[in-house]
């Protein structure tokens, strides 16, 4: 009987679930050890950053003044030589240019701000500029059309 009784205990110990009514470990000696408890991480406790989710809302009007830009240029004659096709025109071929350029810039900002979070409060102001910028272009474009 004691050799059970030392067994159970032993094997209560070790499996960290064996809780009193309370949450907390029906004895002291019950419970995982403390090698075993792995501490989480900041960025899992901590909650999202007021300026990091600011820059995430800017990424939306970017994207949005980006894909309006090209909607409106297409057809249209191109000045920038990259995104000009061989016609100088603003085709397919360079609005997937200029959408990927976007996509390639907002993922150089996120891997900024994991690194250094207070630098998304600047890319959120670049953000909102280069949207509002672009947009008045794309309404330009609309204009002369």
């Amino acid at each position: 009987m004691n050799r059970a009784l030392f067994l159970f205990a032993a094997a209560a110990a070790l499996c960290g679930n064996c809780r009193g009514g309370d949450g907390a470990p029906a004895s002291p000696f019950m419970g995982p050890p403390s090698s075993s408890v792995s501490k989480p991480s900041y960025q899992e406790v901590a909650p999202e950053r007021p300026f990091v989710r600011a820059w995430k809302i800017s990424v939306a009007p970017l994207l949005a003044s980006q894909v309006l830009d090209s909607a409106s240029s297409l057809g249209m004659r191109e000045l920038n030589p990259t995104l000009a096709n061989g016609n100088g025109q603003f085709g397919a071929r360079s609005a997937s240019i200029k959408i990927a350029a976007v996509g390639v810039l907002i993922g150089v900002e996120y891997l900024v701000i994991r690194r250094h979070p207070r630098a998304a409060n600047a890319f959120t102001k670049l953000n909102w500029a280069t949207g509002i910028v672009t947009t008045g272009f794309a309404a330009h474009n609309f204009a002369i059309r």
